[in-house]
């Protein structure tokens, strides 16, 4: 848990994955479409410990030009994407509640993407892991429970606050997005 990997497959690879062991994997896929074409092929490799996403959004993954991004296989602070895409994640307690401001930028909506991530294993029942209300400068708030996702537009600098409504830590990724 924690880890984050990125492959930018710019002028094309060859790629598998496989789980080695019975030991069962559970990850989230994440594709963007780059801003340059013709990109060499990269990798990056993060890693975030719990103690930096609880409780408090962790800058996971920003644009290559974005303030203390390193265009290094290995190094610490978000991941570079060749997109105009920042991603925060947080393990949001039972009760507690996160606000997130979105970015300011040209334009006049940002576009966004809320996930509640699946932790506690595979169901293929009703939810019952992680459940979250957002809420946002207008309209009804909603909930989420494990697994479910919403998109959002915004306003540069509106606030979006996500509070546990669960009994369960709960995983929550936002992206932001132009």
């Amino acid at each position: 848990r924690g880890d984050l990997q990125m492959t930018s497959a710019g002028t094309g690879i060859r790629h598998s994955e496989h789980a080695h062991g019975a030991k069962h994997v559970h990850f989230l896929q994440i594709w963007s479409v780059p801003s340059t074409k013709g990109l060499s092929p990269q990798y990056f490799t993060r890693h975030f410990a719990d103690a930096e996403k609880r409780d408090k959004w962790a800058h996971v993954v920003a644009p290559v030009d974005a303030p203390g991004v390193l265009e290094k296989r290995e190094a610490s602070g978000p991941a570079p994407v060749h997109s105009p895409l920042h991603l925060f994640a947080t393990l949001l307690s039972p009760g507690k509640s996160l606000s997130r401001s979105f970015l300011q930028a040209s334009g006049a909506q940002r576009k966004g993407y809320i996930h509640l991530a699946q932790t506690s294993g595979y169901n293929p029942k009703e939810a019952s892991g992680g459940h979250i209300r957002v809420k946002g400068a207008e309209g009804e708030p909603i909930e989420l429970r494990e697994g479910d996702g919403a998109y959002i537009m915004a306003a540069p600098g509106e606030e979006l606050t996500v509070e546990n409504v669960g009994s369960s830590v709960a995983e929550v990724l936002l992206f932001d997005m132009e």
